[in-house]
């Protein structure tokens, strides 16, 4: 009898040892489970109120996880606690990573996409972020302005202009403009700068001063390089480079062609005014522009202008009285 007993206290003992190894084991499957991902944007919202409960459901429901056995168990176990927010369902994260992640409150925060567009200025690429960031125009041009240029040795001038890279760009909403312009500095860091160099006349800093007004007076790659033939020649000459690009930056009238009044503009950057290049450069400039400076078509154009065609085309004349008459032919009409 006593033997019996003990056999039958053994085999349950026995049993219920073995079914909480098997418990434990599927408990262990499925925090290392996968979650099931229906694509690469998937998120999910923990709002308040929600419990674990509530949670898992919808997880489940939702088909986020297929296997929810020992999860309650789990959370109570491990004390956790759910976060509001926006979590993200990536299809390389574990249960268990989910499950830790909503409980430490590691948010996905919603991310804006802003493309900066090739030969944008400072002004300008403040209009497009304060669209979608969390900060205004201004702001961001004070910082330009004051940004610690001390850790990026290869930015020249007293000014920004030139070095923050268009491109399309993922931001978090709440993203300063510090985080901004730390982004694309460094994005012209790996883009740009591997192609600026100095030449035979200009320095690293004037190639890219020069691309920033070949990049605003015409659009395609070889007339870009023609032009920036026409100013260098004008350089070689000390002559002046009467680009109508540098006067709208100082005016930032739109126009295409400077009235009598915005050519009176008294400023380093009017070169209807004053020989060689402005201080620093007017816009932003892409890859594209810098390699136009950089390998420019031989010519001995002098003057261009870009009619009113669409698209337009640029014509170029080796004298003034060449230029004058394609004008009449072009422009004034």
């Amino acid at each position: 009898m006593i033997k019996r007993t003990l056999f039958w206290i053994f085999f349950t003992i026995s049993v219920a040892i073995i079914a909480g190894v098997v418990w434990i084991y599927q408990v262990i499957v499925t925090l290392q489970t996968p979650v099931v991902a229906q694509s690469s944007e998937a998120t999910f919202e923990v709002v308040e109120g929600d419990t674990w409960e509530t949670i898992i459901g919808r997880l489940e429901a939702n088909e986020y996880i297929n296997r929810t056995r020992g999860l309650d168990f789990y959370v109570r176990f491990r004390e956790l606690s759910p976060k509001q927010g926006i979590y993200k369902i990536s299809s390389d994260t574990t249960v268990s990573g989910l499950i830790g992640t909503i409980d430490r409150g590691i948010r996905n925060r919603p991310e804006i996409t802003v493309t900066i567009p090739e030969g944008s200025d400072i002004q300008e690429i403040a209009e497009i972020l304060a669209s979608g960031l969390d900060f205004t125009e201004a702001q961001f041009v004070e910082a330009a302005t004051d940004f610690d240029i001390s850790q990026y040795e290869f930015i020249q001038g007293e000014t920004l202009e030139g070095y923050l890279f268009p491109d399309t760009y993922r931001f978090f909403e709440t993203a300063t403009p510090q985080d901004v312009i730390a982004k694309m500095l460094a994005t012209f860091q790996s883009k740009s700068l591997p192609f600026l160099q100095a030449t035979e006349s200009l320095s690293a800093y004037e190639v890219l001063i020069l691309a920033s007004i070949v990049e605003k007076e015409v659009f395609s790659f070889e007339d870009r390089q023609k032009v920036a033939q026409v100013f260098l020649n004008r350089l070689e000459i000390d002559m002046m480079l009467q680009s109508d690009a540098t006067v709208n930056y100082i005016t930032r009238s739109g126009r295409a062609q400077s009235t009598f009044d915005d050519l009176e503009v008294d400023s380093p950057y009017n070169t209807y005014q004053n020989t060689g290049l402005p201080p620093a450069p007017i816009t932003n400039p892409g890859v594209a522009s810098i390699q136009a400076v950089l390998d420019p078509i031989p010519n001995d154009y002098l003057f261009f202008l870009t009619t009113k065609d669409s698209p337009p085309v640029t014509i170029f004349s080796e004298t003034f009285e060449e230029h004058s008459a394609a004008k009449r032919q072009y422009l004034d009409q």
